[in-house]
């Protein structure tokens, strides 16, 4: 009989209220005010005229892979209401509401269409071509005069987008569309305030918004789960001052953005995508070349104000250490402030980015009035520039000016560091290059965003001497890839018969063979445990379970256990093979994905003989509308079970908080509840750069900037894996910065512009965190699909970075079908060994058998799949340990 560990339905654990409180106060302290005038907080009690189609229909997550599955999602509306605030727009929100469903109706019936096929081949559509409402409701006088007793009206812009389509910059995208232009218009022209939320994924164009003449607030609410409704209110109500500062630049107009033109399908070629930009990404483009955006990297207002004082800039083992002194300077209410480090490096051989945040800390409530002393420090090390022509990471000659501030255009010189002579800090070799060379923009001639007060700030900054006693060289050793070991190769294929005649499963007779459980009681090594296995027993080892029979039962145990476990999730979040765990005891990892909590089916069916009944596919958010009904069969003769998980906010909104501590929190969710469920994975988090706005999954990822994106990263790693029986995922490595052609889009870039950017937050996150495994992307960078590329996944993650984990593929990889009409053919098994990326998921029965073949025909040697089956093995004795 089959184990599961959902609970019976209606059971509200006290962890759940305990973490749904958390993301609540999380979600509200990375929500950003962007314009305000004094309006907010709003008053106990307030009457407000709320409109806009997020008022009511909510939008609580992006679409796909970082979707969840909480128990309760509270819309704006109910959250403005529970906090006690009157609606009094109700007619409005009624007919809008109506209206929507309607068109829902019509699209889900196409959906299901699609589905009499087969129940994914509906979500597959669905992805691809996500519900998006018709033109709004435009309000009536009628409305108007429904909503007399309110001087303030709310007005909710939403979009959503997801996995598998990039967003577009048009009306009722990146743009305003007409309708919600003209309401905006009514509304301004009718009440004393007008307050805009953006329920939204990302950035988008406000110069509309911002031209209303009685604006009273713009604030970027982003998409918080279920508790969005309820941070909204707390933020509007003032219960929670803003705090949140932007991850992004925000442009004036789309066309300010350095790859405007060429992102994706913009210039009509989805097979190459060429990053002309090189470094000059996000708020490294806007400062350099002079461009004032909408709201500049790093900005955001509170209900009151601050100041920062430097006290000092020092130098202390390898570090430059800054004390600075915040105060609170209003006089009404509690806040918090964020101190951000951005340093201006010299141009030398190579030209620089205007400057590059490099440190921040975040204050705790400070009163009005009270002051807080804080303490940042900045490795001398990060401040090097990556030389292609040396193949090192060096800090050229010259002065660096260290600035401190609260957003990347609001900073004062703080200090100068003088390198009177070139450094080098770490030597590496050429790696991942593009077939050609890359003409990139150059800044030459262009007007920084120099303020006329920094000439005076420069001239009385402390100066300080950086000397190469500051910075330890690191040389790297790469070891050859055993491919060229040619003197070996013969005999490790000689190997491979001696083994798979003298090993394995013979007619069932398992009683003599080396077992999982003898390495766990150190009854044998490891390696004597790799090296007893088969090239048929690895070639299951390192290909996941989707090709097996009855791959929707995901089992966990040894071998010798009487019972299995079984974990209902979500469709495609199959796991490693369960063809050894009889024969070899080796258990099969559970995997879950959602970058936005775990997502497990939140409810399923189970029969009386134990079987599960509920299909995976189910788990997928708003999948239950294509079925059109309830898809528990039998409520009454069969067990039904809840596995409510805690959402998460997007990955943007959660590093909008720029608070470590809200990270850390975050992530101990996701670890307790990894445990509760017995999750050995999450599929988790998404660590790509916002390159272009326009990204149908930046909502997942979390910022433009690689510090940004490797601090928040290794703080909620750290926290997962602190629980030694669950660990992450960190994805996708590396460049997945589009979702149109995401499978066969051929990434060209400059080795410099890809390690100083693209890998700099996989690099911070390896080296402080030790994620447990990784996934590689789907595109392929210069000419080499990621899962193939052996200098990425070898020679730099683990030879430079000191990476010791799994490293699987993204689901699909290897297969043809969606290739046959691209320019590029997808991924080789046998490439994936050779690369060093170990496990093939969600893998297929060919999968299986295509490796099998690459080892007999020599295209692969035993010694590489050794290599990859002890990783995998590796990591499942980690986790096992950890639950032991």
């Amino acid at each position: 009989m089959n184990k599961y560990y959902g609970l019976k339905p209606g059971t509200v654990r006290k962890q759940e209220l305990e973490h749904t409180a958390i993301v609540r106060d999380v979600a509200a302290r990375g929500m950003v005010l962007l314009e305000h005038d004094g309006t907010l907080p709003l008053k106990e009690k307030s009457k407000i005229a709320l409109y806009g189609s997020g008022a009511r229909n909510t939008v609580f997550c992006g679409l796909g892979a970082a979707s969840f599955t909480s128990r309760e999602e509270v819309t704006i509306e109910e959250g403005l209401e529970r906090a006690g605030i009157k609606v009094t727009s109700k007619a409005y929100l009624e007919r809008y509401a109506t209206t929507i469903q309607a068109e829902e109706d019509t699209y889900y019936a196409l959906m299901r269409e699609t589905a009499k096929e087969s129940l994914i081949a509906g979500v597959v559509r669905m992805y691809g071509e996500p519900f998006v409402p018709g033109p709004q409701l435009v309000i009536t006088e009628e409305d108007l005069k429904e909503s007399s007793e309110a001087s303030v009206a709310v007005f909710v812009i939403s979009r959503t987008a997801g996995e598998g389509a990039d967003r577009k910059p048009v009306e009722g995208d990146y743009l305003l569309s007409t309708e919600e232009k003209k309401n905006l218009r009514i509304l301004s022209s009718n009440f004393e305030k007008v307050i805009v939320l953006l329920n939204v994924v990302g950035q988008m164009d406000t110069s509309y918004i911002r031209s209303l003449p009685n604006l009273g607030a713009l604030i970027f609410i982003g998409q918080a789960a279920g508790v969005t409704g309820l941070a909204v209110a707390d933020i509007l109500t003032g219960k929670v001052n803003p705090e949140g500062k932007l991850v992004d630049t925000w442009a004036e107009k789309y066309e300010d953005y350095p790859n405007a033109e060429n992102f994706a399908g913009m210039n009509g070629n989805l097979d190459d995508e060429v990053y002309s930009e090189g470094v000059y990404v996000g708020y490294r483009y806007f400062d350099t070349f002079g461009i004032t955006p909408a709201y500049p990297f790093g900005y955001g207002l509170s209900y009151t104000g601050f100041s920062i004082t430097t006290e000092t800039v020092y130098k202390e083992n390898s570090q430059i250490v800054i004390d600075a002194a915040v105060t609170n300077t209003g006089d009404q209410y509690e806040g918090r402030e964020t101190i951000q480090v951005y340093v201006s490096a010299p141009d030398g051989e190579m030209e620089k980015a205007y400057q590059e945040l490099k440190g921040f800390e975040k204050t705790d409530i400070l009163k009005a009035g009270e002051t807080q002393k804080l303490q940042i420090a900045v490795d001398i090390r990060s401040l090097a520039c990556y030389s292609e022509k040396k193949a090192a990471w060096i800090l050229e000659k010259g002065d660096y000016l260290v600035r401190v501030g609260n957003s990347s255009r609001n900073t004062s010189v703080a200090a100068i560091l003088r390198v009177e002579e070139e450094i080098l800090c770490e030597q590496c070799r050429n790696l991942c290059m593009p077939e050609w060379k890359i003409e990139e923009i150059s800044p030459e001639n262009e007007a920084h965003c120099y303020s006329e007060k920094e000439v005076g700030e420069i001239a009385g900054a402390k100066l300080l001497r950086v000397v190469k006693e500051d910075v330890r060289a690191i040389v790297h050793d790469y070891k050859a890839p055993v491919w060229e070991k040619r003197e070996n190769r013969e005999q490790c294929s000689k190997e491979s018969h001696v083994f798979f005649e003298n090993a394995g499963d013979k007619g069932g007779e398992t009683q003599n063979l080396l077992r999982f459980e003898d390495v766990i009681t150190g009854k044998t090594s490891l390696d004597n445990f790799v090296n007893a296995l088969t090239a048929e027993e690895m070639s299951c080892l390192c290909v996941g379970n989707a090709g097996e029979e009855d791959a929707t039962f995901v089992t966990y145990g040894s071998g010798n256990t009487k019972t299995d476990s079984v974990i209902p999730m979500a469709p495609g979040t199959c796991d490693t093979t369960r063809n050894l765990i009889q024969s070899r005891g080796i258990p099969n990892m559970h995997m879950s994905d959602g970058g936005s909590g775990l997502r497990l089916l939140s409810e399923f069916e189970v029969d009386r003989e134990g079987n599960l009944l509920t299909e995976g596919v189910i788990s997928v958010r708003n999948v239950s509308k294509i079925i059109g009904g309830d898809y528990i069969k039998d409520r009454i003769n069969h067990s039904v079970y809840e596995q409510y998980t805690t959402g998460l906010p997007m990955a943007t909104l959660l590093a909008q908080t720029w608070d470590r501590e809200c990270w850390r929190k975050c992530g101990e969710i996701e670890g307790k509840e990894m445990q509760m469920f017995h999750i050995e994975l999450w599929l988790a988090p998404s660590m790509n750069i916002h390159r272009n706005p326009l990204c149908g999954r930046n909502f997942e990822y979390y910022s433009e900037d690689p510090v940004i994106t490797g601090e928040c990263a290794l703080a909620v790693i750290k926290a997962i894996q602190s629980y030694r029986c669950a660990g992450v995922t960190m994805k996708h490595f590396a460049c997945n910065n589009q979702e149109d052609n995401r499978h066969a889009t051929n990434v060209h870039i400059s080795e410099r512009a890809l390690r100083e950017i693209y890998l700099k937050g996989f690099e911070i996150a390896v080296k402080k965190a030790a994620p447990i495994a990784m996934m590689s992307s789907y595109n392929l960078l210069n000419g080499i699909h990621t899962a193939n590329h052996y200098e990425l996944l070898t020679c730099i993650a683990r030879e430079e970075w000191g990476f010791d984990g799994m490293i699987m593929t993204d689901w699909g990889t290897t297969s043809q079908d969606d290739h046959d009409m691209h320019k590029y053919k997808a991924s080789t098994c046998a490439g994936c060994i050779r690369a060093g990326n170990d496990l093939i998921m969600p893998g297929s029965r060919s999968d299986i058998e295509s490796l099998y073949a690459a080892e007999k025909a020599g295209e692969i040697t035993m010694e590489e799949m050794r290599i990859c089956s002890k990783r995998i093995i590796s990591t499942m004795i980690k986790l096992e340990a950890g639950r032991l």
